[in-house]
């Protein structure tokens, strides 16, 4: 496939939302940007996730596997707080070397990836 067929790709991660956009049906909301992009692309009506908070929903999203296969499904699994002596040992998510993310594969297939603010995914 070369460049002219392959399709453009816009991934907005965001967090701490609602459905509060014209594309999900609220009549109040103005929101014409997204609006155009929805209507034009692929948008995700029922979400969910196995991790109630931000990074390890992002790093099961970005590799596409569960947290607890890939050792982030602890929030802040290098903790470093002095106040804290009693938390257990922290220690670090390194997911297997097997597992790419899916921006490694988009790379791969010739893509420009660019994360320039959601870059926690709970591992190294």
């Amino acid at each position: 496939m070369n460049t002219s067929q392959r399709p453009n790709i816009l991934w907005i991660s965001l967090e701490d939302t609602t459905p509060r956009f014209g594309c999900y049906g609220d009549a109040v909301a103005r929101t014409p940007n997204i609006d155009r992009l929805a209507a034009g692309g692929c948008r995700f009506p029922n979400a969910f996730s196995t991790a109630g908070v931000c990074a390890p929903s992002r790093s099961a999203i970005i590799t596409g596997m569960y947290q607890t296969s890939i050792g982030t499904h602890h929030m802040r699994t290098a903790h470093t707080n002095r106040n804290t002596p009693d938390m257990p040992t922290p220690y670090s998510a390194v997911p297997p070397p097997y597992v790419k993310t899916f921006t490694e594969y988009l790379r791969g297939a010739g893509y420009y990836c660019s994360n320039n603010s959601k870059t926690d995914y709970q591992f190294t």
